[in-house]
């Protein structure tokens, strides 16, 4: 299975967390590599740099999708 990632932002009510408010969430879209993912996001988080309440992150989806493979919490 390939390592699929999701990069999505939108405005925080808190820019120290990230509680999005449901209602701005803008997908950027989904990728085959952590490498292309992080582009991406970087690339919307640029375009967003001024304004300190608009987040993006990158989801790991594959993380999500095989949840076996995650290691167990100590």
């Amino acid at each position: 299975m390939s390592k699929l990632h999701l990069v999505f932002g939108g405005r925080v009510k808190d820019p120290r967390v990230l509680e999005f408010d449901p209602g701005t969430i803008q997908t950027v879209g989904i990728f085959p590599d952590y490498k292309s993912a992080e582009k991406a996001w970087r690339s919307a988080a640029q375009r967003t740099v001024d304004d300190a309440e608009m987040r993006f992150v990158v989801v790991h989806l594959h993380k999500l999708l095989e949840p076996d493979t995650l290691k167990p919490d100590a």
